[in-house]
């Protein structure tokens, strides 16, 4: 059998490593925050590493989020307040500035489920049970990741969400994976298409307004410009494309993420392509936000898959 599954103690958590033995893929899941913590593909016989992963797992904020579960949101709130049926809510978790950031169950500790695997894929689904204890959101969920490696370097990841409250909840998901492809990220070419660009205020809260942006549409070298923006994907063709010296990353988004946000650290040797549900402070200004029925149910998923790809 090409795949193969092994659970392993990580201090006082554990990792899943998932295993495509004919191809020589790997992916790390870590229960501390449900992520994927290591990406490792063979490339001319090599071993090629494909995001940065955390060093620890109680540094996941100093490691600006690598690879995090952003929920129940993503990005900013703005101030880390809103409003819902006339009462505000403000939280309590982690603030970057003024404005909180990046949900509440990015260090959570996720049980393991299930595991199965088969001839074409191996997979794993953690759970884990908010209890609305955070004052910015008193609502209980119950949220499950599903992570499977497929055959020809394909990650497929499902994120499902049961209202376990007695209200509606309001709901936003997202990713934070770092991709690398070695080299400075000045090199790589980026390739998507998008209906609009959100604008943003000086302290990253989006303005209200769009404008059209295209410049991705051919393919675009990231070159030395910053990035830190989010664009309204095409809705039809929505799968975004990361090249450099013949390898390619293909984030291909499934079901409730039509939205991206770009992020380049200062370091140059990574960028963030974050899959999201609505766009930041959504909370506020209800682009994208998901109103959730008690016990009801909803499902977000995304898929990656490196290729090789000709040089230039």
């Amino acid at each position: 059998m090409s795949f193969d599954l092994n659970i392993q103690a990580h201090g006082t958590s554990k990792r899943i490593q998932m295993l495509d033995q004919l191809n020589g893929t790997l992916i790390e899941i870590h229960c501390k925050g449900g992520l994927m913590n290591r990406w490792m593909v063979k490339h001319e016989q090599q071993p090629l590493e494909l995001i940065l992963s955390n060093t620890g797992d109680d540094h996941f904020e100093i490691n600006g989020f690598r690879s995090s579960k952003m929920s129940p949101f993503s990005c900013r709130i703005d101030e880390g307040k809103y409003q819902l049926d006339d009462q505000t809510y403000a939280f309590n978790k982690f603030y970057l500035g003024a404005h909180a950031i990046h949900g509440l169950v990015y260090d959570a500790e996720f049980s393991i489920l299930s595991t199965e695997v088969q001839a074409n894929y191996a997979q794993l689904i953690l759970s884990f049970e908010y209890k609305g204890t955070d004052p910015g959101y008193p609502f209980p969920y119950e949220i499950q990741l599903q992570w499977t490696l497929y055959l020809d370097n394909l990650i497929g990841v499902k994120t499902s969400i049961v209202n376990k409250s007695n209200r509606v909840m309001p709901l936003m998901d997202g990713w934070h994976p770092y991709f690398t492809l070695g080299g400075q990220v000045d090199h790589y070419l980026l390739e998507f298409q998008s209906k609009a660009k959100l604008t943003m205020r000086d302290d990253m809260i989006p303005s209200g307004e769009m404008i059209q942006e295209n410049s991705f549409e051919k393919g675009l070298k990231i070159g030395a410009t910053y990035y830190d923006d989010c664009y309204l994907l095409d809705p039809i063709q929505n799968k975004i494309q990361l090249s450099y010296d013949g390898k390619s990353i293909i984030i291909a988004p499934i079901h409730n993420y039509p939205y991206v946000q770009l992020y380049t650290p200062e370091d140059r040797k990574s960028i963030t392509i974050e899959n999201l549900s609505g766009a930041p402070d959504c909370f506020n200004n209800k682009m994208g936000l998901q109103k959730l029925e008690p016990q009801g149910q909803i499902y977000f998923e995304t898929s990656y898959q490196f290729k090789k790809t000709s040089k230039p």
